[in-house]
């Protein structure tokens, strides 16, 4: 009887160890075809995302297929295709100061020198001082013209060269700034935004909800007006490259700067000094005396006002110093003869 009692134990128990081993391998393919299921599905999406990105970065960057020689050779991306000398974008620009004896035909000479150059006057002012004559007659002395030159690029240098026919030439400051790399720049940007145009033109006819609509109307609206500032900034920076600018400054002058060589005697420093010294003097005592002529009628008049105050002032203090005196006795007088 005990012997049958183990035998059925001993049979429960392997049936127990088959059922447990059983439910394991169940556990165990339940979970290789749900990691199996996992990854198809993970590479799905990410094959998808991958697609969707692949379509953006072609229609952002539609990259150009590689170029091809003549002879149908490819050439690859190892050749890199250096700019042209001839194609930089340099601005070209100068600052002059002239000085004239005569004025009128400076400034005409000036104006027949930017027409023949091709060019134009930006902005333009002349000024000077008044001067009144004794009939009333107002003149403008010490005369001086400011003006923005725009000429050609092509005839930068004559322009420059030819301001020493119009007086003597004080100063000149020349400037010449490389913007090729600013203009790459923006011309690409500009393409760029092109293409991110088209692409969101092309969104917004498959859109269907207003949302969608609203963003992308939002964002076409942003990319055209960064158009826009390139296009006006490439205007901009073309027509600086096309006309250079000369600003000139044209003084009128009694006498021309001295200009004298660099390597000069003891003497010659001796004798400009002394010149130098007189005329300065001589100028700073006329510029004087034509100052006192100016101011000559309001100062008669303020020493006419002067003498007319000090003389009431005195009549003031003689009248109170006679009232101050005291008042003589008449019989204390009297008195006085009698004796």
């Amino acid at each position: 009887m005990k012997k049958q009692y183990r035998l059925l134990a001993l049979f429960l128990s392997v049936l127990l160890m088959l059922s447990a081993l059983a439910a394991c391998g169940a556990k165990s393919a339940t979970s290789d075809a749900a990691a199996t299921d996992t990854a198809q599905s993970t590479g799905s999406a990410a094959m998808g995302e991958s697609g969707m990105a692949m379509d953006m970065g072609t229609a952002e960057a539609a990259p150009e297929a590689p170029a091809e020689n003549t002879d149908g050779s490819d050439t690859g991306d190892s050749t890199s295709v250096q700019p042209d000398l001839s194609e930089q974008k340099i601005i070209y620009s100068a600052d002059v100061t002239v000085e004239t004896l005569e004025f009128d035909k400076a400034l005409e000479a000036l104006e027949q020198m930017i027409s023949e150059l091709g060019g134009f006057a930006e902005s333009a002012n002349v000024s000077g001082n008044s001067r009144y004559d004794s009939d009333g007659a107002v003149q403008i002395t010490d005369r001086a013209a400011y003006y923005t030159i725009r000429v050609p690029a092509d005839r930068f240098r004559e322009a420059l060269d030819r301001t020493g026919s119009i007086g003597n030439v004080i100063s000149a400051t020349e400037d010449a700034q490389n913007v090729t790399s600013q203009f790459i720049d923006q011309e690409a940007r500009q393409t760029s935004l092109e293409v991110q145009e088209q692409r969101l033109l092309e969104l917004l006819a498959q859109a269907a909800d207003v949302d969608t609509l609203v963003t992308l109307e939002a964002r076409l609206s942003e990319v055209r007006y960064e158009i826009e500032s390139i296009e006006r900034t490439l205007r901009n920076m073309q027509n600086q490259v096309d006309y250079s600018t000369i600003t000139l400054s044209l003084y009128e002058v009694a006498v021309y700067t001295p200009t004298a060589s660099v390597q000069r005697t003891f003497g010659q420093r001796v004798s400009d000094a002394l010149s130098g010294g007189w005329s300065n003097f001589t100028r700073t005592m006329e510029d004087l005396l034509i100052g006192i002529l100016y101011s000559l009628p309001a100062l008669l008049l303020l020493a006419v006002i002067v003498v007319v105050v000090v003389v009431v002032i005195r009549r003031v203090r003689r009248g109170r110093h006679a009232h101050r005196l005291p008042p003589v006795d008449k019989d204390d007088g009297d008195q006085s003869s009698q004796n």
